[in-house]
């Protein structure tokens, strides 16, 4: 199975990614073998890094800024009941732009809060459980992830909240479905 690298919010992420300039966007590959016999490999490997953070970044950026759509619903009231937890705001984004985002950040999936970003691959009910538990983490403060250098937190596969939302998708589903609650639906209905 692919690993997965989930982004967090810190700080730092609502800022605006640095501008780079345009001298620096777009160099040629004469401009970067010229760069590199002059200040040598180890400048020309920050400045690789520093265009494809700004790349990441965005894609990231973009894919947050949109509105997403909610959980359908046979999908969220079968989770809330699978994971105990009201999904109502959680915000799903899919398509093109997700897809590039999840691939630039090298995972299948990532969660910022309550918006679940659903890249290629992404879209099966263990997944979509794995990352609606990294909602209900988030929603208890701030979980351990490093920055990246782009301001976002990316966790690592073996830390503690990792671990626990795969321990928690994979309990989640082992049962049947849970069967509505009939008798609360009436009483409302009433």
């Amino acid at each position: 199975m692919h690993e997965h690298n989930y982004p967090q919010r810190t700080n730092e992420f609502s800022k605006a990614a640095k501008p780079v300039p345009p001298s620096r966007r777009s160099r040629s590959a004469a401009d970067l073998a010229a760069l590199q016999r002059t200040v040598g490999n180890a400048a020309v490997s920050r400045l690789v890094d520093e265009a494809r953070q700004g790349v990441q970044r965005s894609s990231v950026d973009e894919v947050l800024a949109g509105s997403g759509q909610p959980l359908g619903e046979p999908v969220r009231q079968e989770m809330e009941a699978r994971l105990d937890a009201d999904f109502s705001d959680v915000r799903v984004h899919t398509g093109d732009a997700a897809q590039r985002s999840a691939a630039e950040l090298g995972a299948r999936a990532y969660t910022a809060g309550s918006h679940v970003v659903l890249g290629d691959g992404g879209a099966d009910r263990h997944t979509l459980a794995h990352e609606l538990t990294h909602v209900i983490q988030q929603r208890s403060g701030p979980v351990s992830g490093a920055d990246n250098g782009t301001g976002l937190r990316v966790s690592d596969p073996s830390d503690r909240f990792e671990r626990a939302a795969e321990a928690n998708a994979t309990r989640a589903l082992a049962g049947p479905t849970p069967a509505k609650d009939t008798e609360t639906e009436t009483e409302t209905e009433e």
